[in-house]
């Protein structure tokens, strides 16, 4: 009888760590481009995946398209033209322009959250250099974490260029930007037409962790913050994240161009 029972004990056991294993990696949802011409679009790749509306922005094959690589093969570009490029403005913003593949409140479960979860947003990029930094005052963001619903207006994150820096920064209302915090920078240079790699995993809570790391594709990081900040707002009903092309348009700004590779939503 003590041997069943010390089997018993051991396969409910086994069976409890396999349970909770599959639990923590329950989901990993990963974004590339199929090439360029050949396969399926870049939207219908963003469809697949994200829902039938995944662009905030033109879909045009001069706005969002693809391309490959020597560093990581195939992938995914967003391009934004001068401003003059009136079909990249922000509907009735016409003082900002928009390409942004998404998430949002239809798209499935896997690749939004819900308050209390825990999600890693992994993805390679490349700003093609020369990328335009804008003059002080004019926001540009190339990623951000947003609520939808409730108080959504500013983002919760973002990697936004300012200064010459490549800032990464939190903001814990959404009504007005009075108390963004930047929380870690690099030197704008150090990524200038590099491809690097970016990790960012957020507990969806009042008060939640956030580890975000910046590396260069050989490992060297470039910039790093862990810490607890307010990363739930006042009647969301899901965080999303959104990868692209966000600025307000200033004299003489120019074209812009990034690229995307292995976008990876972990939950």
């Amino acid at each position: 009888m003590k041997k069943r029972l010390k089997w018993i004990t051991l396969s409910t056991t086994l069976v409890s760590s396999f349970v909770i294993a599959t639990t923590v990696y329950a989901s990993t949802v990963t974004i590339n481009s199929d090439g360029p011409n050949t396969g399926l679009s870049a939207l219908a790749i963003l469809q697949q995946y994200l829902g039938s509306d995944p662009v905030d922005g033109p879909t045009d094959s001069g706005h969002l398209y693809e391309s490959t690589s020597t560093h990581v093969g195939n992938v995914l570009q967003i391009k934004v033209g001068t401003a003059s490029d009136t079909a990249a403005l922000d509907g009735s913003n016409t003082d900002r322009q928009r390409v942004e593949m998404k998430a949002y409140k239809s798209s499935p479960s896997n690749v939004k959250a819900s308050q209390g979860e825990t999600t890693t947003y992994k993805w390679q990029f490349r700003a093609v250099s020369p990328y335009p930094m804008p003059p002080s005052g004019n926001f540009h963001h190339i990623f951000q974490l947003k609520a939808q619903d409730g108080d959504d207006g500013a983002p919760i994150l973002t990697f936004s260029l300012e200064g010459g820096y490549l800032k990464f920064r939190h903001s814990p209302i959404g009504a007005t930007m009075d108390q963004v915090e930047t929380l870690a920078q690099t030197a704008f240079s150090n990524i200038d037409g590099q491809w690097v790699e970016a990790s960012v995993t957020v507990k969806h809570t009042d008060s939640g962790s956030i580890n975000m790391t910046l590396k260069k594709l050989d490992g060297t990081v470039l910039m790093s913050y862990s810490g607890t900040k307010d990363n739930w707002r006042e009647g969301a009903t899901i965080n999303r994240p959104k990868w692209g092309i966000y600025r307000k348009i200033y004299d003489n700004m120019p074209e812009a161009k990034i690229q995307f590779a292995n976008i990876q939503i972990i939950k």
